[in-house]
């Protein structure tokens, strides 16, 4: 059985901040880089560069040494299980590498840091399936990583502070020439990332983005239904009615007066 012990999604500590475990820590630990970082693995070693999408699964009990570049970003999962979990699959530990599949491997992160913050029923079975499920991902990753290029290793975090930018500012009217220019990519290239890193396309994110944040205004008596379209970033009001009724089942209207 493998048992998650801690684990964290898209965690953020205080820039250049540093994790130094001399004695190594009593479980495994994977470790997935999100921003650029130094790893150090003896003492009295020059530290080794590692860029946003490197991983790293660290043996119980081994010299820990990282530190964040600038930005602190990175997902991790403290594991424990029998060694026979880990024969099946061929993956290098305590030293670095950059796996593929970085986009999967950090939903998994994510859903089992789902699991075990809500302590929902069996969640101690589904991180196990997943952390399981984690490790094949690390082997096939693994054994395809030298085919990763340098711009799939830096577009991620780029990509994910300007996703972040246009849902947190839906209001503004973004275009996909607009977030291409920012990224300095191609179209092409922007819908191929989008996809892979999210599963979703911007104009579909910014769509949802903008009818959450409508339903939210229209709570509020003091704001007419044309108000909170606009707020929304809805620059049409026939489109955000007919838009509002084929995703909510019902127009502004009738929502405003059910809630």
């Amino acid at each position: 059985m493998i048992t998650v012990e801690y684990c964290g999604y898209h965690t953020h500590n205080p820039d250049q901040d540093l994790i130094f475990r001399p004695s190594g820590s009593a479980s495994y630990l994977f470790l997935l880089v999100l921003s650029p970082m130094y790893f150090t693995f003896q003492e009295n070693q020059e530290p080794v560069r590692a860029e946003t999408g490197a991983c790293i699964l660290y043996n119980p009990g081994v010299y820990q040494h990282y530190q964040a570049e600038k930005e602190f970003f990175n997902s991790y999962v403290h594991f424990s299980c029998p060694e026979e979990e880990l024969t099946d699959c061929r993956i290098s530990r305590n030293c670095l590498f950059y796996p593929e599949n970085t986009n999967d491997i950090n939903w998994l992160i994510k859903n089992i840091y789902h699991e075990y913050i809500n302590h929902f029923d069996c969640s101690a079975e589904m991180m196990h399936h997943y952390v399981h499920q984690l490790l094949i991902e690390l082997h096939r990753g693994y054994h395809s990583s030298g085919r990763r290029t340098d711009r799939q290793q830096n577009i991620y975090p780029e990509l994910l502070a300007l996703r972040s930018n246009m849902l947190q500012n839906c209001r503004q009217p973004w275009s996909v020439e607009q977030l291409c220019s920012i990224l300095n990519i191609g179209k092409s290239q922007f819908y191929k990332y989008y996809e892979l890193y999210f599963h979703s396309s911007p104009k579909e994110e910014l769509l949802q983005a903008r009818l959450q944040k409508a339903r939210y205004l229209l709570t509020n008596d003091a704001v007419t239904v044309k108000q909170a379209a606009y707020e929304a970033g809805f620059q049409n009001i026939c489109y955000f009615n007919r838009i509002f009724k084929k995703m909510c089942g019902c127009t502004p209207g009738e929502y405003r007066k059910k809630r």
